[in-house]
């Protein structure tokens, strides 16, 4: 397999070995944040088979299907969690999942940055979901998500 990466502006392929996929598969949180952060997935070979992995079909279902969970694991008859979520949050900007989940489940391309965001936000446990944050804290990091997967598309030599 050949990905193409932008080196000083120009694309250049470059074949991927076994080794750049297990060191994509090791880093995926670091990698995760890095795309959320907007690092270029033409940078380097784990960015782009990790961008790959999260803007592909599968990756953003099982996303949505998390942030899904999480609507109804925060309503009031909801019995108890396995991790607690900040319930009361969650209801306050459930429109803000509803918009999320929409997106992630909306045909044809997105940008990786956005799915990354969607799976920090859902994965993080030191994170606004499962720990009280200042106000608003937690309606406007699915926001960004939800905006961030609703961006155009920049293709640049080498992303495309």
């Amino acid at each position: 397999m050949l990905v193409l990466l932008v080196v000083d502006g120009c694309p250049v392929a470059r074949t991927v070995r076994p080794w750049d996929r297990l060191l994509a598969h090791w880093r995926a949180c670091r990698l995760d944040r890095d795309l959320a952060r907007g690092a270029s997935p033409d940078a380097t070979i784990p960015l782009a088979l990790r961008a790959q992995l999260l803007v592909r079909g599968p990756a953003r279902r099982d996303l949505a299907r998390s942030a899904s969970r999480v609507l109804a694991a925060a309503a009031p008859a909801a019995g108890r969690l396995p991790v607690p979520v900040c319930r009361d949050q969650v209801r306050d900007c459930s429109a803000e999942f509803a918009e999320l989940i929409g997106r992630l489940l909306s045909a044809g391309p997105v940008p990786a940055q956005g799915v990354a965001m969607a799976r920090i936000l859902l994965a993080d446990a030191s994170g606004p979901l499962y720990h009280r944050a200042g106000a608003g804290e937690l309606r406007a990091s699915v926001r960004d998500a939800a905006d961030a997967l609703d961006a155009p598309l920049m293709f640049r030599p080498g992303s495309g």
